[in-house]
């Protein structure tokens, strides 16, 4: 393998990353010796996340795969974050050919890494396989809640529940989740990114009678009922905290996030977001007020569990992400 194919498989395996609604918003740059992963502002949230903190944290995902990705090829890597003209901060992957570097085990578990936002099963996670999913990730500035008794549980589900109310209340939020969802498989296909229906366990529809469905009979109080059937199948819960509100932090949380994703699959344990008490900034407030996260921002709520794989979301081509 040449070393330009070696670097297309790199960002084969960094856009196999999760991102907010499966948006993919990243760029690929090739330099010499170098990749700089920029954000792709055409594929921001600006409702769920107006101020591209989860675009930043996808990045940060990205950017782990990537660096599992170059040290599987014989590379070494370091990371700093850089700003361009406009003064948009991106990332930059410096890359060196080195012969005493070694494979990470997490590297194999890209490809089978999903999202998997079904309903988990009652099956009990032993301690032990908690302790390595924690123990997964030391990223500076990143820390972990972790809610694994019922009682724990059940003190954050008000938080989980008004999130939910907060979004599906806010038309604009729906209109903005709707667009991001593949109603049919022929649009997935064409598309290849957002949310397809298959994957969140939704029959076949097509746009046109997806949009009434969501719009006319997915209610706030349909969605409390969904989310405490989720909540209360699910084994535990992990809270990623961050302790400054940065791109810095925000990558290095994607990071953190990603590998505990991939243990997370090593491990069989499903996962999945549950975010919308991080992104209704009051929620987030009140949340961190009642656990007690003085100097600490909660970015991602993480579910996790047992269950089922479901259908695999889709990914746009390597030369669609490259940009000059």
């Amino acid at each position: 393998m040449n070393s330009s194919s070696e670097i297309e498989k790199i960002l084969e395996h960094a856009s196999k990353a999760p991102s907010g609604h499966n948006t993919q918003p990243w760029k690929f740059l090739i330099q010499q010796n170098k990749i700089e992963i920029h954000p792709d502002f055409k594929r921001a949230l600006p409702v769920v996340d107006s101020d591209n903190h989860a675009l930043y944290i996808s990045l940060g995902c990205a950017v782990e795969n990537a660096v599992l990705g170059a040290k599987n090829y014989g590379f070494s890597s370091n990371i700093e974050i850089a700003k361009n003209k406009e003064g948009t901060e991106f990332i930059i992957l410096n890359l060196k050919k080195d012969k005493t570097v070694e494979a990470d085990e997490l590297f194999d578990q890209i490809d089978r890494r999903q999202v998997t936002r079904n309903e988990y099963s009652s099956t009990v996670i032993p301690p032990e396989e908690i302790k390595k999913l924690m123990n997964s990730f030391d990223f500076k500035g990143v820390h972990v809640l972790t809610f694994t008794k019922p009682e724990d549980i059940d003190e954050l589900e008000p938080f989980i529940i008004e999130g939910s109310n907060r979004q599906f209340q806010n038309k604009d939020f729906v209109d903005e989740l709707v667009s991001w969802i593949r109603f049919s498989k022929k649009e997935v296909e064409q598309k290849r990114d957002g949310i397809w229906h298959a994957s969140m366990g939704m029959p076949s529809a097509g746009r046109f009678f997806g949009n009434i469905i969501m719009k006319k009979f997915v209610s706030a109080k349909s969605e409390a009922k969904r989310w405490k059937k989720q909540v209360d199948a699910s084994a535990g819960f992990v809270l990623f905290t961050v302790e400054k509100n940065d791109v810095e932090h925000w990558v290095n949380l994607g990071m953190a996030f990603q590998r505990f994703g991939l243990t997370a699959t090593k491990l069989n344990i499903s996962h999945a977001h549950v975010n919308m008490p991080c992104e209704e900034l009051p929620v987030r407030k009140k949340m961190a007020a009642h656990f007690g996260l003085k100097n600490q921002h909660p970015l991602l709520l993480i579910r996790f569990g047992c269950s089922e794989k479901m259908p695999y979301s889709y990914r746009r081509g390597v030369k669609d992400l490259i940009t000059e």
